[in-house]
């Protein structure tokens, strides 16, 4: 969630403080509006529902909640007793290939059937077979009655069977007729592989016919939405979106805890990136109040960063010291403990070199 390629780290701040100036020049060049009264109330609302849902669940010993992609549907606990159904499944798919064993050429076929046939079969997990049969429906389907499900589950059902080369001809199709903004599941789904597969022709394709009809989007693609924009490198846009996100209130919107904590996170990165350094300080201090360790210990590493580059070596160290000693194991952790030592080096530096006038070399 807190390793995107673009996000500031205390070891690109290391390289600002190395040039004296460079960390206060790169803070002048892009100004930004401040976050809107409304919006800091958002993100309280945001931060605080979000602690209210974390605490809740974990009262009641629940694991933190995911969904499958592209389903949309919480993972099937092991063991969970659904024989019964997979033998009914498998009973109706028997009378039917029986009765149509060739559903391309199929003659007394009709759309409806060959859609619940390729709904049977994703059901149990057998894709490839599904597509056959959702392309079976599409061929029969004259008057378009089922263009959106088809379209909709074809998609999924590509995803989930792997077959890149078939994902990637529906979503350019799908592109070429215009994106269904009303279809929350098609536009999430083709937004989330363009992302997961390194498509950004068509991420960005995506990215700017969404972005043109803002008032057409829900929370959750405007979610997806941010997603891209932040793999596009494109900081001024997702500093918008983030906004408007937050603007929204602090409901989950259809999204886990991890997607919540992301645009938390990322409102603060993205307001440093863009120079605007004590709203970004702002933020991170709220998230270092809050209980939730991927929040505060995120944001603790970014204020250690943020008093590297301003000189303030000991505050540093003591906040990368913070992260360092902390339990799990994040991404960034042997990095903080790097930057730890080399700010205590800093600051012993500084101290001693005081007396000669070697002070005046410090950023601070």
């Amino acid at each position: 969630m807190l390793t995107s390629g673009w996000k500031i780290s205390g070891l690109v701040l290391c390289l600002f403080i190395l040039v004296p100036g460079v960390g206060q020049a790169a803070a002048q060049t892009a100004a930004v509006d401040s976050l809107s009264a409304a919006e800091w109330d958002g993100c309280l609302e945001w931060l605080h529902s979000l602690e209210q849902e974390v605490a809740l669940r974990t009262e009641k010993g629940l694991e933190e909640t995911t969904r499958l992609f592209p389903f949309d549907r919480e993972p099937v606990v092991l063991g969970e007793p659904t024989p019964y159904r997979h033998l009914t499944i498998a009973k109706a798919l028997k009378v039917l290939e029986t009765q149509f064993p060739d559903p391309e050429n199929a003659r007394d076929l009709t759309p409806l059937v060959a859609l619940a046939n390729a709904r049977n079969y994703v059901n149990l997990a057998e894709y490839d077979t599904a597509l056959v049969w959702y392309d079976a429906a599409a061929r029969l389907d004259d008057d378009g009655d089922l263009t959106s499900e088809l379209r909709r589950e074809t998609l999924a059902a590509a995803i989930a069977a792997g077959d890149s080369s078939r994902v990637d001809d529906l979503v350019t199709g799908m592109l070429a007729g215009g994106v269904p903004y009303g279809d929350r599941v098609t536009v999430i789904n083709a937004l989330r592989w363009s992302l997961t597969s390194g498509a950004e022709d068509q991420l960005a394709v995506l990215c700017d016919s969404l972005a043109a009809h803002p008032d057409s989007l829900n929370e959750t693609q405007g979610y997806w939405l941010a997603r891209g924009l932040e793999k596009l490198d494109r900081p001024a846009a997702l500093y918008g979106r983030l906004r408007q996100l937050v603007r929204n209130g602090g409901l989950s919107l259809g999204l886990t805890e991890a997607d919540r904590m992301w645009v938390l996170t990322s409102l603060a990165d993205v307001s440093l990136r863009l120079g605007a350094d004590r709203q970004a300080r702002r933020l991170y201090v709220l998230l270092t109040e809050s209980p939730l360790e991927g929040l505060n210990l995120w944001a603790t590493y970014q204020l250690a960063g943020m008093d590297m580059m301003d000189g303030n070596y000991l505050a540093a160290s003591t906040g990368y010291g913070t992260v360092c000693r902390a339990k799990g194991d994040q991404p960034w952790k042997s990095q903080a403990c790097a930057l730890a030592k080399i700010n205590e080096d800093l600051e012993r530096i500084r101290r001693e070199g005081k007396p000669y006038g070697a002070d005046r070399f410090s950023s601070r």
